[in-house]
């Protein structure tokens, strides 16, 4: 067994027995094939819980001054972590994101770049929308809810629901010709639909995936 594979164990565990975790629309989720998973996110635990409910390995796109962290940096290495340097263009973290999709791997993106603190969703980066375009691979919007305060979570007084909506494609013969435009509006399309995921109601769901789906 892989370090990945032993820490997404782990999570596992906790996802089931202090999270209790609804886990909806997993099937939209290929089991194989280069993908993009995108959601919003508030709280630091969003990576492991998004991982753990889309029951496939994943790499995640993170912020450099992570990496800085004692111990922390060399942990989030070994879990697939890709750095990225926020506020001017990262070709080296493009490159990393896009040779893991060619191979077939799963990346994970949230598109406003960083935790919001309030209600509501940050305006989306560019980020996802030039992935998506230069690798014309699909991106499945991942909407989470319960994970601003764990704690109360942990006591009963909410719970933590993942919801995976259909994959989005996206052909550049409908989209602006201007590459920058594109990229927006892949963007924009794709942070609308996790806004959409969230707003619906749905009871249909099920705990942390069965084991096997994700390693057999």
């Amino acid at each position: 067994m892989n370090f990945y594979r032993f820490v997404w164990w782990i999570a596992y565990g906790i996802c089931v027995l202090l999270f209790r975790m609804r886990v909806e629309g997993r099937t939209h989720i290929p089991r194989e094939g280069g993908i993009i998973l995108a959601g919003n996110h508030r709280s630091y635990a969003d990576p492991v819980i998004i991982g753990v409910a889309a029951g496939r390995e994943l790499w995640y796109v993170t912020k450099s001054e992570v990496f800085l962290v004692p111990f922390l940096g060399q942990l989030i290495r070994k879990l697939h972590a890709i750095p990225v340097q926020r506020g001017r263009g990262d070709r080296g973290a493009l490159v990393a994101q896009e040779e893991v999709l060619k191979s077939g791997g799963g990346v994970f993106i949230f598109p406003e770049g960083t935790r919001s603190r309030n209600p509501g969703f940050l305006p989306p980066k560019l980020g996802v929308g030039m992935v998506a375009y230069r690798t014309k691979v699909p991106v499945v919007p991942v909407y989470v809810s319960g994970t601003v305060n764990v704690w109360k979570t942990m006591l009963g007084l909410d719970r933590v629901t993942v919801r995976f909506g259909p994959a989005l494609h996206f052909c550049p013969d409908h989209l602006p010709d201007r590459r920058k435009d594109a990229y927006h509006s892949i963007s924009k399309e794709v942070m609308h639909t996790i806004g959409q995921l969230g707003q619906s109601d749905r009871s249909a769901g099920t705990v942390a995936p069965a084991p096997r789906y994700l390693w057999g």
